[in-house]
């Protein structure tokens, strides 16, 4: 049996962009209290996000930018494609998803993930 998955339906706000005082507000899933998954556009977002203070269901955009997880979503249950991504990711170990999942992601640049911190 998987664990339960904890989503809370919730808004954060991202920017500045262009412009100091251009912001935006997206509504999506955060899971942990520190992670939003977002829809924009028709690819399906993952950024870090921090809780807005004294604010339900409001948060901040993190220390992090983000990163697209899936696209061409339009139309699908964002939910139920939050949970399944998350159920297949917590069943492969680092070295699976490094060798399975993010060598072979399309259109992908070089990486540097700099993980000689591990030693």
């Amino acid at each position: 049996m998987s664990a339960q998955i904890n989503l809370e339906l919730a808004s954060v706000i991202l920017g500045p962009f262009d412009r100091d005082h251009q912001y935006a507000l997206y509504e999506g899933y955060v899971l942990n209290g520190r992670h939003i998954f977002i829809l924009d556009e028709g690819e399906l977002w993952l950024r870090q996000v921090n809780k807005a203070p004294g604010m339900d269901h409001l948060y901040l955009d993190g220390d992090s930018g983000g990163m697209v997880i899936a696209s061409a979503v339009e139309g699908a249950d964002i939910r139920d494609l939050i949970e399944t991504i998350i159920t297949e990711l917590r069943m492969m170990d680092g070295l699976q998803f490094l060798l399975d999942i993010l060598l072979w992601t399309k259109d992908r640049g070089d990486l540097s993930l700099k993980l000689e911190f591990l030693r």
